[in-house]
């Protein structure tokens, strides 16, 4: 009857103890990669190289890249009947089927301070469970790494269990964001055991923080040609339009159009032909990462002018539950100030610095809250979702640079 008084006061003042995450079951682990993993995943991601982590003993955190989904099923299958969890971004719980809570996943809003996430990390590991954080956050955009933040070091320091860096190479190729199309490719593992039980409580913050990014450096298509990988696709660069939106020749913005392996303008008809090898062929690049980054200079020099200013219309939705609920026409504007996305009578602002990247895909814009996470569908400007991505990463880097 007390018992039943203390827990009734408890929930009164909203003190109810908080429940433990769901480890990784090692039966549906197990059913996975066998009907899964080793039927689809691998009959065109070759992985190699994971053999190394069956010997290390948990627990223990893993940080790896994240170029693609390859890395989740390419650890899951290497550290087995190891189950590790997984740290995940809240909005994939309704793209999975419900059984993914039982997977020992931990979800969170991307890009925001979760305390809650800290104590169910070290619950894990508590029980010898390893633990999978990807620190860029999302996928990579074009094969390199995304901006990788110190906090992920601290927080290293903070767990003191041993650091396992991951970067898989390859993994981009076998499925570009960009694309729904996977292709047969190698995939490799580069695993190394960056920091030691010994070594945590004496090693710097600085230190592990240097050894993530140096371990974690990659460039898929610098791999896809020095390995001599030639991928045969009749829809080589369809959907590469979404990422490489800006003309380098007439600079115009959003009239790129993609068919086959070709990429053309759409106002002064440049032609770029990519090869099986990755190579870009009649433009000014020969690699779609230079692409990339000249664009990304391109929106610096553009943040540097007083009367700078990207508008775009989408379309609001709002994540109630599982689903999302359509909240109509959105316009995001993004200035000096910051992001603001308006959408019937509500306003949502986010101040410059607020995020160092976005969550962002061929057609949504992901910008959560604290109380909420709000996607925006855009309704016009094929590649507006990238350029969105790289200012909000271009004026967090003039921020940190006083500028």
């Amino acid at each position: 009857m007390q018992n039943c008084a203390y827990m009734h006061l408890r929930k009164i003042f909203g003190i109810m103890k908080k429940k433990h995450p769901k480890l990784a079951s090692k039966f549906l682990i197990g059913a996975a990669i066998a009907f899964y993993g080793k039927t689809k995943f691998t009959k065109k991601a070759k992985l190699s190289g994971g053999e190394a982590l069956k010997h290390i003993k948990p627990p223990y955190i893993i940080v790896a890249n994240h170029a693609g989904f390859a890395d989740v099923g390419g650890l899951i299958m290497s550290m087995y009947p190891k189950c590790a969890s997984f740290v995940i971004s809240v909005t994939q719980l309704i793209q999975w089927p419900s059984a993914i809570k039982y997977m020992g996943m931990l979800p969170k809003k991307q890009f925001t301070v979760d305390t809650s996430l800290i104590r169910d990390i070290k619950y894990v590991l508590s029980k010898g469970r390893p633990v999978v954080i990807y620190p860029e956050g999302k996928l990579s955009v074009v094969g390199i790494p995304n901006p990788i933040k110190p906090a992920i070091a601290k927080l290293v320091k903070l767990l003191k269990v041993p650091l396992v860096t991951v970067c898989f190479h390859g993994n981009y190729l076998y499925s570009p964001r960009w694309t729904k199309f996977k292709h047969k490719v190698p995939v490799q593992m580069d695993v190394r055991l960056a920091v030691s039980q010994e070594e945590v409580n004496t090693v710097s913050v600085e230190e592990i923080y240097n050894r993530i990014v140096t371990n974690l450096d990659y460039d898929d298509y610098a791999y896809q040609l020095e390995k001599g990988i030639e991928i045969r696709d009749e829809h080589l660069v369809e959907g590469l339009e979404n990422i490489l939106y800006k003309c380098p020749c007439c600079g115009e913005e959003f009239v790129m159009t993609a068919h086959g392996n070709k990429l053309i303008c759409g106002k002064c008809g440049m032609t770029v032909s990519q090869n099986g090898l990755g190579q870009l062929t009649g433009g000014k690049f020969d690699k779609v990462t230079d692409w990339y980054k000249w664009q990304a200079q391109c929106v610096r020099e553009e943040l540097s002018s007083s009367d700078y200013r990207f508008e775009n219309k989408f379309r609001a939705e709002k994540l109630i539950g599982k689903k999302y609920v359509d909240l109509g026409d959105a316009v995001i504007v993004h200035d000096a100030s910051g992001i603001t996305a308006t959408f019937g009578e509500e306003t949502v602002h986010y101040k410059a610095g607020a995020f160092y990247t976005l969550s962002f895909n061929n057609d949504y814009v992901y910008l959560p809250t604290a109380e909420a996470v709000y996607r925006f569908k855009k309704s016009e400007n094929v590649g507006c979702t990238t350029k969105l991505n790289l200012a909000v990463e271009q004026q967090s880097a003039l921020l940190e640079e006083g500028n």
